[in-house]
């Protein structure tokens, strides 16, 4: 894991630096909007999506990384989007994010919703300036990770089938939708930036869908530590609210083996890549055993 430490500390400054710059300064009109942007996006995070953007890209080829690095900033974004809608009390009411209020309780439910609609339109515009010639596969490839068939539908049926009988069938949609969806982004957009083949590109898609559900079922099982000293977040928020997950539906171990299952399978995926997915396959080990 040392190896993955020295990839993720160095990526960090990177990441921080140029999100710091894309992000509308704090005193720009309207000075209250670009405040809360700020304050949703650098409020620390563990900037998986980037890490797993830069991973594959190294994997299928790598090369310049100015680009890709803005390109995995436009997903931030649209990551931080989600998080600031999701948090509204009309989701799932959250008023504490990252060891702080989250965005509506620290600047009031109309500003948040028009931070996560401008961050998405930040998403985008960055996107699409980074990705030159690139620009009309990259734009679709994560619209298509956002929308009703992607991370808005997953939220769509994850606020559904609140309360109701654990469903397994919905619980796999919902994770990989809400969650996995745009982390399979991530690892095509690293692809594409690369200019690696179709062949990468499917297997790095499969990396990532393999990934995404892995990640959704740990941070359930987050929510279901014998304690909260456990986690970096209160525990119990998604049993109180009855929301459709595998620990829930079929059990502690049996989520935590199916966890280690999803490991595999996207290990497995990469297999035939040489050392230059490394950082995958110790991202895959990592998100494995993340304790927030």
């Amino acid at each position: 894991m040392d190896r993955l430490m020295q990839f993720l500390q160095g990526l960090g400054p990177e990441i921080e630096g140029r999100l710091t710059k894309l992000l509308p300064f704090a005193d720009q009109r309207p000075e209250s909007l670009h405040e809360a942007m700020r304050y949703s996006v650098l409020g620390g995070g563990k900037r998986l999506r980037p890490a797993l953007t830069l991973a594959s890209f190294l994997a299928a080829g790598g090369g310049s990384r100015t680009a890709v690095v803005d390109a995995a900033c436009a997903i931030e974004f649209l990551h931080a989007y989600t998080l600031v809608h999701d948090d509204l009390p009309a989701m799932d009411n959250d008023a504490m994010r990252r060891n702080r209020l989250t965005c509506h309780k620290a600047f009031g439910e109309g500003l948040a919703i028009l931070v996560g609609d401008a961050l998405q339109a930040l998403a985008f515009e960055t996107l699409a300036a980074a990705s030159g010639d690139k620009a009309d596969r990259t734009v679709v490839e994560l619209a298509k990770a956002a929308g009703s068939l992607g991370t808005v539908g997953g939220q769509a049926l994850d606020l559904e089938w609140e309360g109701k009988n654990q469903d397994p069938e919905i619980i796999e949609r919902i994770d990989r939708w809400k969650t996995g969806s745009l982390i399979a982004c991530c690892c095509r957009m690293g692809c594409i930036f690369a200019g690696g083949d179709g062949e990468k590109y499917a297997k790095l898609n499969e990396y990532g869908e393999a990934a995404g559900v892995m990640y959704q079922i740990c941070d359930d099982l987050l929510d279901h530590a014998e304690t909260e000293q456990d986690v970096a977040k209160p525990r119990g928020a998604d049993k109180e609210r009855e929301k459709q997950t595998y620990p829930a539906a079929i059990g502690v171990e049996a989520a935590r083996e199916l966890a280690v299952k999803k490991s595999a399978e996207a290990k497995r995926a990469i297999k035939d890549f040489g050392r230059e997915a490394l950082y995958l396959r110790l991202l895959a080990d990592y998100l494995l055993e993340r304790k927030n």
